[in-house]
């Protein structure tokens, strides 16, 4: 009797974790999906959600202008460069991976950063251009030690940038037009 009890008990916590992991893989995903007005489960198609180019939150959730005056504008606040393309990376936290980002998530809209963003654990920096290379962070950058931070997540000094800044794999033109961006923050 008390193998049979054992294996309900074990057969139900299993059936239990079985079915978190699967809503959790699945059903979350899904029903955030629907809670942003996508009736079918899908990402937003292109030209919903507030953004011109497929951003994935519905208007509610937009925080940035309604047309781009550039590139790195573009950039900033939707993760999109002016060709349509989302820009790969590695790394950041997981809702980026799932739902898609930006520089604003976590940077804010001035770029003074200033908050923890969701899942991490530090609080996102001013990224400033004048706050950049004045040295008000540990170490003052250039215009190369910003693209390294944005590509490689590398400091000026050489030291690693914290694991929730995602590694974006920027082409040569979309890096210069962030960073002539980032100036106009000041």
């Amino acid at each position: 009797m008390e193998k049979v009890a054992l294996y309900l008990v074990t057969g139900l916590l299993a059936g239990i974790l079985i079915g978190a992991f699967i809503f959790y893989s699945i059903g979350m995903p899904y029903m955030y999906r629907m809670s942003m007005g996508y009736g079918d489960g899908q990402y937003a198609p292109m030209g919903s959600g507030g953004y011109s180019d497929g951003r994935y939150y519905s208007p509610k959730y937009y925080q940035g202008p309604g047309s781009f005056e550039s590139n790195g504008e573009r950039i900033y606040y939707t993760g999109i460069n002016e060709n349509g393309e989302r820009i790969p990376f590695t790394g950041g936290p997981f809702w980026l991976v799932n739902y898609g980002g930006s520089c604003v998530n976590c940077h804010g809209r001035d770029g003074t950063g200033g908050f923890v963003p969701m899942m991490c654990n530090e609080k996102a920096p001013d990224i400033r251009y004048s706050t950049l290379t004045s040295g008000e962070h540990e170490h003052a950058y250039d215009v190369e030690a910003i693209k390294t931070a944005i590509v490689k997540g590398i400091e000026p000094d050489g030291g690693e940038l914290n694991w929730c800044m995602p590694r974006w794999q920027m082409n040569e033109k979309d890096l210069n037009d962030i960073v002539e961006y980032l100036k106009t923050l000041d």
